[in-house]
């Protein structure tokens, strides 16, 4: 048997070393990886999962790090990199990879006069990633518009999920319960609208989250999952009755306790809860370190707790080891 070593193996994957995940994050934070590599099919995925089985390392998938908090001290293992950014639209179909930038997804397909993913104006990160949390905002969800999904498995097994095997629920789905399944692409199916209403109505998102989001600093989008009503306390809501104005589809946003909390602009370090949206804590130096958003994030849930009785969920994911 022919031995590779993990040095060639380096040559032949193209896999480099100590590269910073700071770049590769909304946040801008977070140190090296020790291993990363970027890949584009299952066969790359598959190959690189081997690779790192092979060689006792331990391995992460990285989408767009719109929803993820990497360790000052980065990652001890290899990170795969999703960059399989083509799609295709047919009639009202279409076709993506995981990589694919839902900004461009959704650009194209209002440009298309399609309608079914113009709730996401604005909305950061890639397809897998949105899939993979059931992505959802203003009434719309991933789940409203999935019919397939192609995903990898560790062993290298390809698998075709409908849209009933995906499991979709409130920001979760199957390939969130089982990470060994790593989505590469999927199919949906979208339905013909009226194009300058469609455009229009993403400038109008985009322009929203630009107006009560803080996307001029790192952040990596909503902090805490929304509180469905039937969680909350029938006191809080006697005592806080203009909590109903946080009430949207049965659930309370999180934003609501922390803001009466009286957290924001909570500062630790760097990070800093935003003044714009209380569920957003920002890189707000520039500097901000993980330590920083991570007792901050402690902060504000020991705060809330004491408060209300309510412990805040994170939604964020932390990559560290």
């Amino acid at each position: 048997m022919c031995y590779i070593s993990p040095r060639d193996l380096f040559k032949f994957m193209q896999i480099e070393e100590n590269v910073q995940l700071a770049p590769y994050t909304t946040y801008k934070i977070g140190g090296p990886a020790r291993y990363f590599v970027a890949c584009k099919t299952a066969q790359d995925i598959s190959e690189a999962i081997s690779w790192a089985k092979e060689n006792n390392q331990s391995y992460f998938v990285l989408g767009g790090g719109s929803n993820i908090l990497v360790s000052d001290e980065g990652y001890n293992g290899l990170v795969i990199s999703i960059q399989n950014t083509g799609y295709e639209v047919n009639g009202t179909t279409l076709e993506a990879g995981a990589g694919a930038s839902m900004h461009v997804l959704v650009a194209e397909t209002t440009d298309n006069s399609l309608e079914g993913l113009d709730w996401a104006g604005g909305l950061p990160g890639q397809l897998g990633g949105a899939i993979r949390g059931n992505a959802g905002a203003f009434g719309g969800e991933m789940k409203d518009v999935i019919t397939e999904v192609h995903a990898v498995s560790e062993d290298g097994k390809v698998k075709t999920f409908t849209a009933d095997e995906c499991e979709f629920e409130y920001r979760t789905s199957f390939f969130k319960k089982n990470p060994e399944w790593i989505i590469i692409s999927a199919k949906m199916d979208l339905k013909k609208g009226d194009r300058e209403k469609l455009v229009g109505r993403v400038a109008e998102l985009v322009e929203w989250r630009r107006t009560k989001h803080p996307m001029q600093y790192g952040n990596s989008g909503s902090i805490f999952k929304r509180y469905s009503v039937g969680q909350i306390p029938v006191s809080i809501f006697e005592k806080y009755p203009h909590i109903t104005r946080a009430m949207r589809d049965g659930q309370i946003a999180s934003a609501f306790f922390i803001d009466e909390a009286g957290l924001k602009l909570k500062k630790i370090g760097g990070a800093q809860v935003s003044d714009k949206h209380p569920n957003f804590i920002i890189n707000e130096s520039g500097t901000a370190r993980a330590e920083d958003v991570i007792m901050l994030i402690s902060t504000v849930k020991s705060s809330v707790l004491h408060q209300f009785g309510i412990l805040l969920e994170e939604e964020i994911k932390f990559l560290q080891g």
